[in-house]
């Protein structure tokens, strides 16, 4: 039986939440340490003394048996998703990007090697008994759609496979209107990055130029609302953080958009992630959910990756162990950020190469990955996270190195506050006791493994 007791700051009282059986309430200490007697198989003669509390454990479902947890992420390498990281070159300067897009002799994705991507997973598709069919997301450590000619020549051989593909694009938003028309007709969905209000968007995303993005991204967003096709927007959001909420309070009121995804970073810098100082993250934790009731109720989603309550994962994406990451150098790589050798995690995360057709894997550097990233979890497993974070992003825990995958920081303190926070949350709406409809995540994993944590 998997349990946490998890005392809550300040109050005397205790978490008591199966994460498997997507059960949690709270109870005071005596009711905590019942819960332990009980999951670590207590003598009947012991438990009954406990009449009326067991009753209610017994009512709520407490007693049952843990279901199966989700199945081990497979290391074998067959992978159906191809992610294309078709160039460096962006027309914005965003002040946060990591990739320091716009910045680097310019690199754009060879179109044969999008097609021999796209050959592979589909294969790989057919080979594959629980799925017929496989997908292409087009993305990149800068505006993918900059390498126009290229995305429509690998969206036409992926439309020309005997499998049905699903083909996504993850973008700044920033296209012509004939682009913008050849995507809502051709492309499945899109991830837009864009952060709100016109005042911040301008000011976290100018053009290169220093001109302002907004105008030109909310054609795009008016279009596709127009033609009802699938998108997200993904916010990036900085300090003030009381701004956040009115963020999500204008795309809601403005926009149709249904599901929102936001990351936050600190100490703004291009090329690198702002890293949080101890404390910091509670001012981005209260906007969240201030920002999150104003989404729930006007009928959206808004999502953090670091707290997904209601699913169960193995590990925080799929993106190492079965996505085929190509960028333009031709390396294979474990995450969507690589796009080129000058990102500090690239010699960590370098699996491979795609040469003539075939997939040529470093079976050593893919085993030390994988070693890292099962040593930061295991190492998360007295958390109550654990099932839900599930060790959490390594291009955002580990050192470049990698050399201490047990790390914690200030975004640790972000996800446990966020989960619990959530958690009570549901609690609360539950009477008292929360049941969580908990998922397998594999099914939503492969649309996007990475989870929405885009550029």
């Amino acid at each position: 039986m998997h349990l946490y007791t998890h005392r809550l700051d300040g109050t005397g009282q205790v978490l008591i939440y199966r994460p498997l059986l997507g059960l949690a309430f709270v109870g005071n200490a005596a009711m905590a340490e019942l819960c332990q007697r009980v999951a670590t198989g207590g003598n009947n003669a012991q438990l009954n003394v406990e009449g009326e509390a067991m009753r209610f454990l017994s009512s709520i479902g407490f007693l049952r048996a843990d279901p199966p947890p989700p199945p081990r992420t497979m290391e074998s390498f067959r992978p159906i998703l191809a992610v294309l990281l078709t160039t460096n070159r962006c027309q914005l300067r965003c002040v946060y990007c990591y990739a320091a897009a716009g910045a680097q002799p310019e690199m754009d994705l060879p179109e044969e090697l999008g097609r021999q991507a796209i050959d592979l997973v589909c294969a790989n598709a057919r080979g594959n008994k629980k799925t017929r069919a496989f997908e292409v997301s087009f993305h990149g450590g800068g505006e993918p759609s900059l390498a126009w000619k290229t995305m429509q020549a690998c969206t036409a051989y992926a439309r020309q496979k005997p499998l049905p593909a699903r083909i996504t694009l993850t973008s700044n938003g920033v296209w012509s209107q004939r682009q913008c028309e050849w995507i809502v007709s051709n492309l499945d969905g899109v991830s837009l990055s864009m952060d709100g209000r016109p005042e911040t968007q301008n000011g976290h995303r100018p053009f290169a130029s220093g001109k302002e993005s907004f105008g030109a991204v909310w054609r795009n967003i008016t279009e596709m609302d127009r033609r009802g096709f699938e998108y997200s927007i993904r916010l990036t959001a900085t300090e003030p953080w009381d701004g956040f909420p009115q963020e999500i309070e204008f795309l809601c009121r403005e926009t149709g958009c249904q599901s929102f995804h936001v990351e936050p970073t600190f100490h703004i810098q291009r090329g690198a992630h702002g890293d949080a100082l101890p404390g910091e993250g509670q001012a981005f934790v209260d906007a969240f959910l201030e920002a999150a009731e104003i989404a729930g109720k006007a009928g959206r989603r808004l999502e953090y990756s670091g707290a997904r309550i209601g699913l169960l994962l193995d590990t925080f994406c799929t993106a190492p162990f079965q996505a085929l990451i190509v960028n333009p150098l031709g390396q294979l790589v474990a995450c969507y950020e690589l796009a080129g050798q000058s990102h500090p995690m690239n010699d960590i995360s370098t699996v491979g190469y795609l040469k003539d057709g075939r997939i040529l894997l470093d079976g050593k550097m893919r085993r030390k990955l994988h070693d890292l990233l099962g040593a930061r979890r295991e190492s998360c497993k007295d958390c109550f996270c654990y099932w839900s974070c599930a060790g959490d992003c390594y291009i955002r825990s580990f050192s470049s190195s990698g050399d201490d995958p047990a790390k914690r920081g200030e975004r640790c303190q972000i996800n446990r506050k966020l989960t619990e926070a959530l958690i009570l949350k549901k609690i609360a709406e539950g009477n008292g006791v929360c049941g969580l409809t908990n998922q397998r995540a594999e099914a939503e994993m492969a649309h996007d493994p990475y989870w929405g944590m885009h550029p």
